[in-house]
């Protein structure tokens, strides 16, 4: 295994247990155990053949869409909100769409490597476009455009043509508005989004209403200064041991704890690249793919806490609180070990 990058995802770990503890420390014991059992997770996938992982790729990803199928029709929603997003097996609240993101990850990297150069765009078309629009209508529009990245990113590491890009993405865009698309307008809370963003940066007249969270989550951020207030004080921000757990992190440690958190993941991105640059083959597009699942969620996620974007509602890899979130980076982190440990024993027999 890479020990570097073991050591990133580590580190934000303890990071997030410390965010969690700040705004629920309630609930900081638990998440603690949750990311145990996630780095076994991680360590489990690590030993796991790259080829039999995109072996099993189709399984995972035909499973995980039956369960986003599920979700329509059995779904349970949170305490105010109408989107159904997770489902209620044996007790445990499942998240389909978490779980989605490392399926067209680990599906992908099969397909790309086993047919560039002599495919129709018709497969990877379906495969992206049903997964984003069944996640739009549940809805949850910023994780159907999350897996429409994470699907680009795969494809040009992949190295496919402009013009199969091109096609593909729309053809694929095409399918999820097909799919989803026409459920959207029943659901406020994108407007609501977008309003809240525009009032943060203009006139702050709903502060107390929609823009209220961004707002909070600034006042906070803004009052950890350098070295932060320490523990032992609660962040009063929304969901602020969920997806804003970097302004928990941020008014506990400071801008010491935000430039920590960036650091940790500058690391990822270039371990994680690293890796993928080590060996041609699908280890390399399973560590690309990864990579770019990892850091690009937490690009978004702290650009949202800094107020740079709309709210999205999409979790900070491996720091926020949420089992379903925990287990799919670390199915990620798993991946780029897998990649890691293929190219090495390669190396080692060439």
């Amino acid at each position: 295994m890479d020990r570097l990058l073991l050591i990133a995802q580590v580190w934000l770990g303890v990071l997030g247990i410390v965010g969690v503890a700040a705004a629920a420390p309630g609930d900081a014991f638990e998440h603690g155990l949750r990311v145990a059992f996630a780095l076994a997770v991680t360590l489990v996938v690590a030993r796991i053949p790259v080829t039999r992982i995109v072996k099993s790729s189709w399984w995972l990803y035909g499973g995980t869409l039956l369960l986003l199928i599920l979700v329509l029709f059995i779904g349970v929603s949170p305490a105010g909100s109408d989107a159904k997003r997770w489902l209620l097996i044996g007790g445990i609240s499942v998240q389909p769409s978490e779980i989605m993101k490392v399926a067209v990850i680990a599906y992908l990297a099969g397909f790309f490597h086993n047919h560039l150069g002599n495919w129709q765009i018709w497969r990877p078309m379906l495969v992206v476009g049903f997964a984003s629009g069944l996640i739009l209508l549940e809805p949850d529009v910023s994780t159907a455009l999350f897996v429409f990245a994470l699907a680009f990113a795969i494809m040009l590491a992949a190295g496919t043509t402009i013009t199969r890009l091109l096609s593909i993405t729309t053809a694929a865009a095409l399918v999820a508005i097909v799919v989803g698309g026409p459920y959207l307008s029943q659901y406020g809370y994108l407007a609501d989004r977008i309003t809240g963003f525009t009032d943060l940066w203009g006139a702050q007249e709903a502060v107390q209403t929609t823009s209220y969270q961004a707002y909070r989550a600034r006042e906070a951020l803004t009052s950890g200064g350098v070295i932060g207030i320490g523990a032992g004080r609660p962040v009063r921000v929304p969901e602020a041991e969920t997806d804003m757990v970097a302004i928990s992190v941020g008014r506990t440690l400071g801008l010491v704890g935000i430039a920590t958190l960036i650091g940790l993941y500058l690391l990822v991105a270039s371990r994680g690249l690293r890796v993928a640059a080590l060996r041609a083959g699908p280890g390399a597009l399973l560590a690309a793919g990864a990579t770019a699942y990892v850091t690009g969620q937490a690009a978004l996620n702290l650009l949202v806490a800094s107020g740079l974007l709309p709210v999205t509602g999409i979790p900070l890899p491996f720091v926020s609180y949420g089992l379903n979130s925990l287990v799919s980076v670390a199915v990620a982190f798993g991946f780029m070990h897998a990649a890691y440990r293929e190219a090495q024993r390669a190396e080692a027999h060439a």
